[in-house]
């Protein structure tokens, strides 16, 4: 069945008319132009353009958002995973590295941009959201933890 298929589908193609074929190019500037129009043209932008400053303010944000709520993970009893205890409980210190895991964010998605890879620098901008704001919302669902009672206790 197959082999009748393709038998009748090269039949038709012979019976097609014969087009005449463009010559071939003469020097090496009309191969890369001709390479140069079949790719698809990356859209340029600016860096600081609306859509980085919305992403850029996400980023901020789910930052934010992860402060306050490691911030409230620890008033309840738990311990933070990625940083030591210390650290978190020196409000200014971590104030600080969220900033600048702000920045650091920031600077990577500009190096993206300046050697052409626009895909990747607003993807560093959403995964970035994304998981800071995923670190957020474990931060919240975590249960508190209850200290045991002591055997002196009341």
């Amino acid at each position: 069945m197959a082999g009748s298929l393709i038998g009748c589908v090269s039949i038709s193609q012979a019976q097609a008319p014969a087009t005449a074929k463009p010559d071939p190019p003469d020097s090496a500037a009309a191969v890369v132009s001709v390479k140069q129009k079949s790719a698809s043209p990356e859209k340029k932008h600016r860096f600081w353009d609306k859509e980085n400053d919305w992403l850029f303010a996400g980023v901020g944000a789910a930052r934010t958002l992860d402060y306050f709520s490691t911030l409230n993970m620890r008033r309840r009893g738990r311990q933070e995973i990625l940083l030591t205890n210390d650290v978190v409980d020196n409000h200014a210190a971590f104030a600080a590295i969220e900033a600048s895991a702000t920045g650091v964010s920031i600077g990577a998605a500009y190096l993206f941009h300046r050697y052409g890879h626009h895909k990747l620098e607003r993807w560093t901008s959403f995964v970035h959201i994304g998981l800071a704001t995923t670190g957020s919302v474990r931060n919240y669902c975590l249960k508190t933890a209850h200290l045991a009672a002591s055997s002196g206790s009341p």
